[in-house]
């Protein structure tokens, strides 16, 4: 594997601002994804078809956690696995799935199965790495009662924007995914002056130069 086949990409230019200067020093192709689900599905879609499907695809950025989990503010977490969270509907106790009798509803992707061919346990615990499931919200969570919900439903470490969609589409086009989140915050928080998004990019990055090594010692 070459670093011309792995694909970054990062859902904001401020999130991809650490990585610009390693994906360029290494020719290794780039997108901002931007915000959301729908943007990030429509966007790694159109690349995909345009340029070819790469052999990996690093997705890095920040997420909030879940104050339940085992991770602090800082860490870097790699997702196990990823789930729409708030696709559903919205009933006494929370946010409910809907199942349609005759239809498929993709809610949840395992991601591990396919990063584990190439990144073994004890080269995750060299890089320091969380690891766990993560949720996918079109709205972020501002209550500490739907926080428990969807940490309890999913028993996901935290939550992102755009995690679930670049997995579906992964998952069509049979590409191993490593999903990279740096904790900024707290879920619930939403005062953004007790966030550390600086730290936590520069702490992804740090982690996505090393994933690159790997993958590109993995041939």
């Amino acid at each position: 594997m070459t670093l011309s086949q792995i694909l970054i990409i990062c859902p904001t230019k401020r999130e991809m601002k650490s990585l610009v200067m390693l994906a360029e020093r290494y020719d290794c192709p780039y997108l901002v994804c931007g915000l959301g689900p729908g943007s990030t599905s429509f966007e790694l879609t159109r690349f995909i078809e345009s340029k070819g499907a790469p052999s990996a695809i690093i997705l890095a950025g920040v997420a909030g956690a879940y104050q339940w989990a085992d991770v602090e503010l800082e860490d870097v977490c790699l997702a196990t696995s990823e789930s729409y969270g708030d696709l559903g509907r919205q009933g006494a106790y929370g946010i409910e799935p809907i199942f349609l009798e005759g239809d498929e509803t993709h809610t949840e992707f395992a991601l591990e199965p396919g990063w584990r061919r190439i990144i073994k346990s004890d080269l995750i615990k060299d890089l320091g790495l969380c690891y766990g499931p993560m949720v996918t919200v079109s709205c972020v969570t501002g209550t500490k009662e739907r926080a428990w919900d969807l940490h309890k439903r999913f028993k996901s470490i935290a939550e992102n924007m755009e995690g679930a969609a670049a997995a579906q589409v992964c998952n069509y086009y049979q590409i191993p995914l490593f999903e990279l989140r740096g904790i900024s915050n707290w879920v619930c928080d939403l005062d953004k002056k007790n966030w550390r998004l600086e730290q936590a990019m520069n702490a992804t990055a740090e982690v996505v130069a090393k994933v690159l090594g790997i993958l590109l010692d993995r041939g």
